[in-house]
């Protein structure tokens, strides 16, 4: 890890619960940091709070060492003397021997700064911004822990650059997606019925309420397209008509939106035909990238609600990426229009509008010239009573009718969420902007002048897809790590598999699951998602749950939702870990670990405890194993 052989950057593969973070980490980390060089420590952000913690309590209070931590974001408002602090705490760091605690995206996030300041009028700032980062190129000796998640290929920051503008084809672009989604509401359950296996509905039967819809199967992703198209072709959408097109039209259309290979001369006779309505040409784009290019079936299939997406209010009304159950990532958001739009409106549906938004939608209804018509979609499917049947019947400020009736009516309904949608969120958030800088995982892996950057992960599935600048360099004394792993997986007494369904073969809701958690015996005391399965209920409320169910329980561990090891008793008391007197109880406790925490989290279990791994779709095998360090220490019992 100090001075790999090979002279270059280079990643390593080291055993999981072998110590790595613990450690491997300080020792580097102290005996590098020398005064002649900056010593980064990178990590995630679910691993900071617990790196910073280790890190203080090996060094800080063994050997007198300082640690830094310097978060950066483009919200910072920086200027030509807080750059000055900034690098004088790097140097004050580097002179010190102190270890400098950082993430990726802090990293990222000043690289880019000093790009942008420099090209926009603000040029003298970003000059002193890119001499600071020419000396941090010069300095810094980084040591990257999970490797493997710093420099996946998906991860990477971007800045929009220009002002922001309306997107193309709008709002045709928003309403075509919530019309096909109409129908994919009315054709769900007819895939279902003939592949029961390949499509996941709940339906909670709210009004009007919009069903959750998961693909399971690519047959089922075929037969739901199909059905969609051809309902598209024969019945016609409200924002395209084909009534008034040659009669071989429709078909052709069918072909063009179903079909990724096209003949250059069918296309240019389609859009010959779509002359004289430009619309028309635009929205028959959009329905090929949705169905024959599968941006329907990704976001229906690939894409988990409060998983891999969802709504985070703070900064923006559309959906944006999770990079775990209920953590919305810091800054990030979806780059494809139509994937943002498609997103943005299953998370509303499935969660609902607030009393506030509802209070909005009625606001904007009545400024409406049509608002008696618009009302009357609302009443669509739903059984309203024959007082709210007419507007004039509706008054929100009645604090019984809007308890009674209108929340319960119209919070879930798909038809007032479009609504919604169309008239406050994409108008003002649906936006473009004409250029953008992008960093990635090459420009933490960069070749430095002086120092290089090594790093270690449990795994190394991702060694053929490093940035080219930094290579796998394992030595053959851990060749056997991955057999090592494959090992503890396949011992007896980790082969025992349940399949957690209800009576008839519905997936169990998170409640349910505990409870069969609970009736287990031997007792099971420690929960890992790794699949990301309990999404009715947050980490608190979950583990709450759990102790109800377990009597001789006093407490459970958990990770609240700044990444944080916290402990809820029974009386409902929620302090940290650390300073918790259940810290050195843990035989006392019940562990409940989200998919995001089940990586680099270190706990000293009893040797009796039994855990339960909670298995989920796209599950690969690097985020299995990554728990195993926990799944190992069990084992003798599990």
């Amino acid at each position: 890890m100090m001075t790999p052989s090979s002279g270059e950057n280079t990643v390593l593969q080291l055993n999981m619960g072998e110590g790595k973070s613990s450690v491997i980490t300080p020792i580097v980390a102290a005996a590098l940091a020398d005064s002649t060089k900056l010593v980064r420590v990178v990590v995630l952000k679910p691993l900071a709070t617990q790196m910073l913690q280790i890190l203080v309590q090996r060094l800080g209070g063994l050997t007198n060492r300082r640690i830094f931590y310097m978060p950066f974001s483009r919200s910072i408002q920086i200027g030509e003397n807080e750059i000055k602090v900034i690098q004088g705490m790097y140097e004050e760091c580097m002179s010190g021997g102190g270890i400098l605690l950082t993430q990726p995206e802090h990293i990222l996030s000043f690289k880019l700064m000093g790009i942008e300041r420099s090209l926009s009028q603000d040029s003298h700032v970003g000059d002193v911004l890119l001499k600071s980062q020419l000396w941090l190129d010069d300095k810094t000796r980084d040591i990257l822990d999970e490797s493997d998640e710093i420099l996946h290929v998906r991860y990477q920051l971007i800045y929009s650059i220009g002002a922001r503008r309306p997107l193309e084809h709008h709002p045709d672009r928003w309403t075509t997606i919530q019309q096909v989604f109409s129908l994919v509401r009315k054709h769900a359950p007819d895939v279902q019925k003939v592949s029961k296996f390949g499509m996941e509905i709940r339906d909670d039967r709210r009004h009007g309420a919009f069903p959750y819809i998961r693909i399971l199967q690519d047959d089922a992703a075929a037969e739901l397209v199909s059905l969609v198209a051809r309902d598209i072709c024969t019945s016609s959408l409200p924002n395209i008509s084909f009534h008034r097109y040659p009669k071989r039209f429709p078909d052709m259309a069918l072909n063009f939106i179903t079909n990724k290979t096209i003949p250059d001369d069918i296309v240019k006779l389609i859009k010959h035909q779509c002359d004289e309505s430009a619309g028309d040409w635009s929205t028959l784009l959009l329905l090929r990238g949705l169905l024959a290019h599968e941006i329907l079936t990704f976001i229906l299939k690939e894409k988990r609600w409060r998983v891999d997406y969802g709504l985070d209010f703070s900064r923006t009304l559309l959906a944006v990426p999770y990079r775990a159950k209920d953590c919305p990532s810091l800054s990030s958001e979806f780059g494809h229009p139509e994937v943002a739009i498609a997103l943005t409106c299953l998370s509303y549906y499935y969660s609902g509008l607030s009393e506030e938004q509802l209070d909005l939608c009625f606001e904007r209804l009545l400024m409406l010239d049509n608002s008696s018509l618009e009302y009357k979609k609302w009443l669509r499917n739903i059984d309203a009573p024959q007082d709210l049947q007419q507007l004039n019947g509706v008054n929100m400020k009645d604090i019984d009718q809007r308890q009674d009736y209108l929340v319960p009516l119209f919070q879930a309904n798909q038809s007032v969420i479009d609504f919604f949608l169309n008239q406050v969120v994409f108008p003002s958030e649906a936006k473009e902007f004409p250029h953008k800088m992008t960093s990635s995982g090459w420009d933490i892996a960069q070749r430095k002048p002086q120092h290089v950057s090594t790093g270690f992960s449990g795994t190394n599935d991702s060694r053929y897809l490093l940035p080219l600048s930094i290579s796998q360099g394992d030595s053959t004394l851990v060749a056997s790590t991955n057999a090592k792993v494959l090992g503890y997986l396949l011992l007896p007494e980790n082969s025992n598999y349940m399949c957690a369904k209800d009576d008839r073969g519905n997936k169990l809701s998170a409640q349910a699951f505990l409870t069969l958690i609970a009736a287990q015996m031997p007792s099971i005391r420690v929960l890992l998602d790794v699949g990301a399965q309990m999404l009715e209920l947050r980490n608190k409320d979950l583990c709450t749950e759990w102790l109800s169910l377990i009597p001789d329980a006093q407490a459970a561990i958990f990770f609240n939702e700044n990444d944080r090891l916290s402990v809820v008793t029974r009386d409902g008391t929620v302090e940290s870990f650390i300073s918790s007197p259940f810290s050195q109880q843990l035989d006392q406790c019940l562990v409940y670990l989200d998919n995001a925490h089940t990586r680099g989290t270190d706990l000293k279990l009893p040797l009796n405890f039994r855990a339960a791994v909670a298995l989920g779709p796209k599950l690969t095998t690097t985020h299995l194993t990554q728990c195993k360090c926990i799944i190992s220490r069990l084992a003798d019992a599990s």
